[in-house]
């Protein structure tokens, strides 16, 4: 292989890269991820059951969490400190205790006690836990009362009725089976896009801004940056919407939004992105350390964004302060309002308006800042 060849091959390679960086690498992490998480309900939660009574009482309730959905029910237990064991090792997330006398205690109306234990260090399938013994014991409740109103000397049509005056129906909108691939992805993609836009425009701006230091036609090469920056933008565009199909087609991802409404906070978002990008590329001259400190980012900012942490629940001078110095406030919780929500432009609007007001401050700063750090260094090399 001649040294030609090699030098050809290196500069297309260089030139690709950013390219690949913004298409092919969110669609790696979005199979990754989405293998991981897939599939999209919680399913199998792994439950102990230890039934102390051992009576017709108790084997219905046993009963009614078995044949409960989303739940792998196991009785291999004969002891309290087996399931302390099995939950702090992580195999069992949940436990339910019936306690010695259980059906003695509902036999004679005295008020029976189960005893729920679940893990709550993962609040997902935490959830699942909860939900199953509500609903189990709301159905038990209504079957003992319809008993004890027939054998009061009622009919069973009017007992039916008054069990059956108020039901509550247990829902969860938007996201039913508390999938972890539900929730979590609309956020991973905003993060996506976030850092693969840095990891693609900032090396290259700080290797522009060496040869911007150089040589007469530098007003011509910050037409370039411009241009190379608008195509980053186009590249992590389609970033973004292959990943939004290789969710919907392979792990079947309900994709409830427009296209226009997601256009609607993504363009905004990349603007403000490229001016952060400028500013970063203006502080750093290496790019090692400048992609140390993107890397840095990803978890900072999506945690104090407010997708993972409400906004409602920060303090307002924190909000304040995270809505004013990052962008993907307004980018991650409107994604996932559009894609989870199939939410209207009403709620999407907002979004994009506070974006553009965040790209019209920070954009015209990030140039500002580059300029200034080009003609810095312009003035070190003349002398």
């Amino acid at each position: 292989m001649s040294d030609n060849f090699k030098q050809k091959f290196a500069h297309w390679f260089a030139r690709v890269k950013p390219y690949a960086i913004l298409t092919l690498i969110p669609l790696f992490f979005t199979l990754v991820f989405g293998g991981a998480f897939s599939p999209v309900s919680n399913t199998d939660v792994p439950v102990l059951i230890y039934d102390m009574d051992g009576s017709n009482e108790s084997r219905q309730l046993v009963d009614y969490f078995a044949d409960y959905p989303y739940m792998n029910i196991s009785e291999e237990v004969s002891s309290m400190a087996q399931i302390e064991d099995a939950m702090l090792a992580g195999r069992a997330l949940g436990a339910v205790i019936v306690p010695d006398g259980f059906g003695a205690d509902l036999q004679s109306r005295s008020g029976a006690e189960v005893l729920v234990l679940q893990d709550a260090t993962n609040f997902m399938n935490m959830n699942v836990v909860m939900l199953a013994a509500s609903n189990i014991s709301a159905t038990m409740n209504a079957g003992i009362r319809l008993k004890l109103l027939e054998a009061g000397g009622m009919l069973p049509e009017q007992a039916a009725q008054n069990v059956l005056s108020l039901s509550v129906v247990d829902r969860g909108l938007y996201n039913p089976t508390y999938g972890y691939l539900y929730f979590l992805f609309p956020g991973l993609l905003a993060i996506f896009v976030q850092q693969t836009l840095l990891a693609a425009a900032t090396p290259y701006l700080i290797d522009k801004k060496q040869l911007l230091c150089n040589g007469p036609g530098w007003r011509q090469a910050f037409g370039e940056v411009a241009a190379r920056l608008g195509s980053y933008a186009l590249a992590g565009t389609l970033g973004l919407f292959i990943c939004l199909l290789a969710l919907s087609k392979v792990f079947h991802y309900p994709i409830n939004g427009s296209a226009g409404l997601i256009l609607l906070v993504h363009v905004p978002f990349v603007l403000a992105m490229c001016g952060m990008a400028l500013l970063i590329a203006a502080i750093f001259d290496d790019t090692s350390h400048c992609t140390q400190f993107n890397m840095f980012l990803t978890i900072p900012t999506l945690l104090s964004c407010g997708y993972a942490w409400p906004e409602y629940m920060m303090p307002e001078a924190f909000k304040a302060v995270v809505t004013h110095i990052w962008p993907l406030y307004y980018y991650a919780n409107p994604l996932r309002s559009i894609i989870m929500k199939d939410a209207d432009f009403a709620i999407a609007a907002p979004y994009a308006e506070g974006c553009l007001w965040f790209a019209a401050f920070w954009l015209p700063a990030g140039i500002l800042a580059y300029v200034y750090k080009v003609r810095l260094l312009r003035k070190i090399e003349e002398k």
